[in-house]
């Protein structure tokens, strides 16, 4: 495996694939970013999120910095943030509908970059959707993390129940991006030393209060989006000038009103931008900082409908008061007939068997393949992403991409924004995709039931084969688990609607506002509790 910043740093990273060890794990990989139809229409009721932005005091200053870090335009031309890609009322995802609804991938902060990776006169932008990055771990009640573990090939298991008995299924999981290059390691194993203090004493003190923070979510930020051509385009992107890189951005964080105190207050020495020995340690603790906050109860308040329904049902079981009947109804499909939570959209999976935990992810973080169309309107028309198979390099990886949460999957800023699902973004609304989970196998009962067939030459987009009542092929049929796990589901349109509606009580009834400007004050030692 690749574990080198080289790997990391790509032209996919403006966005976030498992193989099984036995043949049969296929048998439930069923239902990535989820199934849903345009047949019958879902509409529960919804109400306008309420906007939240804690205050200095309420967070720590690790947080805060890291609140800053991604919410403040570090890029070249100062146009682009983290939150660009990561737009919280959109949940995490991209902010502009019009690019969800065709290009997908987010053109860069210079859209006239330059970019190896794409053709002359194509838009300089990544190669993928945006991943959210809400809800990929988070801090449990006693400050431990929870959430995605660090890469490991055949690490995570899963038992399905067969006629035959149960099955324990091996599959490959953690890291973040799409195809998990960010593995959890990367900082420790560069030459980055975030906790290199000359006393012994601090550097206990600080390990012990910011070592959780290192993992998938601080490599993600490590990669860096900061330096990436595609993304927010700092330097000149390539490897041999990642310190030059690395320095442009430390100064224009330094220009900021609050990078100089906060870093400071946070990591008890001063920001330095001009010691050239010091700068990976520098950049760490910038992604350290990203990690924390996105780790924070800001970013994940699990405040949903479903949460507050949940917490509201004394006996914490299904049907819930606070739900209607077919939300209700949503949710044991999910957990029955269409086998959404069998494996793929279950966190948890010794333990959450009916949908009952608070802080349930709806991601067994692992890869696998769906079968998803090819996306011929991304930037520059490229190949299909090979997914999980550029970091492993096995064949049986080819086109296995990360099982995204669920969570927010309906959040958007307002009606009549189309937000992408999938990695590459070729579905524009929860109603097709739980279409395509239940009837994308062209050869089954339940499509010839809806009268779909294979798409001709030519059919191409969601729009495209809607219109012509059928399914285009998959980027990789050889791998995908049409027909094994999805794709015959035989589900009406009715019950694909309730597993629609049941999606839409995932979404947070909280969104998190950019912080308001800064005012320096006196050092509070309180705000250094982890």
């Amino acid at each position: 495996m690749k574990s080198h910043i080289g790997t990391l740093f790509d032209k996919s990273s403006a966005i976030l694939p498992s193989r099984p060890l036995l043949k049969l794990s296929a048998l439930s990989l069923a239902l990535l970013p989820l199934m849903l139809i345009p047949h019958a229409e879902a509409k529960p009721s919804k109400s306008t999120p309420a906007a939240t932005n804690k205050s200095s005091s309420e967070m720590t200053y690790l947080e805060e910095l890291g609140k800053r870090l991604f919410f403040e335009n570090i890029s070249e031309p100062k146009r682009q943030s983290c939150s660009s890609c990561h737009y919280p009322p959109a949940g995490g995802t991209n902010q502009h509908s019009g690019v969800n609804l065709k290009q997908v991938a987010v053109t860069g902060a210079d859209p006239n970059g330059d970019n190896n990776d794409t053709p002359p006169g194509v838009k300089n932008a990544g190669g993928l959707k945006p991943p959210t990055n809400k809800y990929v771990q988070h801090m449990d009640e006693n400050g431990d993390v929870v959430g995605l573990k660090n890469f490991q090939i055949n690490g995570c298991n899963s038992v399905l129940n067969t006629p035959r008995g149960p099955i324990t299924l091996f599959f490959t999981c953690g890291g973040a991006f799409w195809n998990g290059r960010a593995s959890g390691h990367e900082i420790e194993d560069s030459k980055a030393n975030a906790f290199s203090f000359s006393e012994n004493a601090k550097v206990s003190e600080f390990k012990r209060m910011y070592e959780k923070y290192l993992g998938p979510v601080a490599d993600q930020a490590f990669a860096s989006p900061f330096i990436n051509h595609v993304e927010q385009g700092i330097g000149e992107g390539k490897p041999e000038t990642r310190l030059e890189d690395i320095k442009l951005v430390c100064e224009q964080v330094a220009k900021s009103a609050w990078g100089n105190e906060l870093y400071e207050y946070a990591w008890d020495e001063p920001l330095d931008c001009s010691d050239k020995n010091k700068l990976d340690t520098v950049f760490a603790r910038f992604a350290i900082a990203l990690s924390a906050w996105q780790l924070s109860s800001e970013n994940n308040p699990y405040d949903s409908k479903r949460d507050k329904a949940l917490l509201a049902t004394e006996s914490r079981t299904f049907p819930l008061n606070g739900l209607t009947e077919l939300e209700n109804e949503g949710h044991e499909l999910f957990y029955g007939k269409a086998g959404c939570a069998a494996i793929c959209h279950r966190s948890n999976q010794d333990v959450d068997t009916d949908g009952t935990l608070l802080h349930q992810r709806y991601t067994d973080d692992a890869f696998h393949n769906i079968g998803v169309p090819r996306n011929y309107e991304l930037p520059g028309s490229p190949e299909p992403d090979e997914g999980l198979y550029g970091v492993t390099e096995d064949e049986r990886d080819i086109g296995l991409h990360k099982t995204p949460t669920l969570r927010n999957v309906d959040l958007r800023p307002g009606n009549g924004f189309t937000k992408a699902y999938t990695h590459n973004g070729w579905f524009k609304n929860l109603e097709t995709l739980v279409h395509f989970y239940n009837s994308a196998d062209v050869n089954g009962a339940t499509a010839k039931g809806f009268g779909i067939t294979r798409c001709p030459e030519g059919v191409q987009t969601q729009a495209e084969a809607l219109a012509n009542n059928c399914w285009p092929a998959s980027e990789f049929p050889d791998t995908s688990v049409i027909g094994v796990a999805i794709g015959n589901l035989g589900l009406t349109s009715d019950e694909e609607a309730a597993i629609v509606a049941y999606l839409k009580t995932l979404s947070d009834t909280s969104i998190v506002q950019s912080p308001k400007p800064y005012k320096s004050a006196p050092y509070d030692e309180s705000r250094m509790e982890h």
